[in-house]
């Protein structure tokens, strides 16, 4: 009985989320960005604005489906079990991309919400203050993978908590300039396409400051 109450409960929480999200990007997209406040997205998604905090953070957030995501021990687990032969760049960037879902995955809001991007590229921004906020989950994840990658290995804690840092702020930077293309070609290439393109810049960068 609980299990069914708990799973009607995620039930009301997802639908309730995806209201708030596809009032945002429709009214962004028909009213424009600020025609389309807070009090409208959740009159539209028949929502208190107290229930909005409880999901996101700001319409912005809401119109790109951002959303902060537990960094655990299992998902980093499966993630060097995915990508095991895979570089630190690679590794950095798929951590980078998949916090960044819902907001670049193939959901039904993808066309709007590329269009948008486009109109508005100052929401990516957003994406950087969600990595930003995540920066120690962030650390304390990829720390121990980059220490067991030749290059890096000769490093301490906090060597490597600098390394990571560093590491990081490229290629979120590439993330968002990878994203930011692929908005303004209004491509329909997979999200993959999306993700090689940043992993391609991050390393043109890095051959070119050898």
């Amino acid at each position: 009985m609980q299990s069914s109450e708990s799973g009607l409960r995620e039930r009301k929480r997802v639908e309730t989320r995806d209201r708030l999200q596809t009032a945002a990007v429709t009214l962004v997209d028909q009213r424009g960005m600020e025609h389309a406040t807070l009090d409208a997205i959740c009159k539209e998604a028949d929502v208190s604005t107290r229930t909005f905090f409880n999901y996101f953070d700001s319409k912005e957030d809401a119109i790109l489906g951002l959303e902060d995501v537990a960094i655990t021990s299992d998902s980093v687990s499966d993630l060097l079990e995915a990508y095991v032969r895979s570089g630190p760049i690679e590794l950095t960037i798929r951590m980078v991309f998949s916090l960044l879902n819902p907001s670049v995955d193939s959901s039904a809001l993808l066309p709007l919400r590329m269009k948008i991007i486009n109109q508005y590229p100052q929401l990516l921004g957003r994406m950087a203050n969600q990595l930003q906020r995540m920066t120690q989950q962030l650390t304390a994840a990829m720390g121990p993978i980059l220490r067991e990658t030749s290059n890096f290995a000769d490093q301490d804690e906090t060597e490597s908590k600098i390394s990571v840092e560093i590491l990081l702020s490229l290629c979120s930077g590439a993330a968002r300039v990878a994203i930011k293309e692929w908005a303004a070609s209004g491509s329909k290439a997979p999200i993959e396409a999306v993700e090689q393109r940043a992993n391609e810049l991050v390393k043109n960068i890095v051959k070119r400051l050898k």
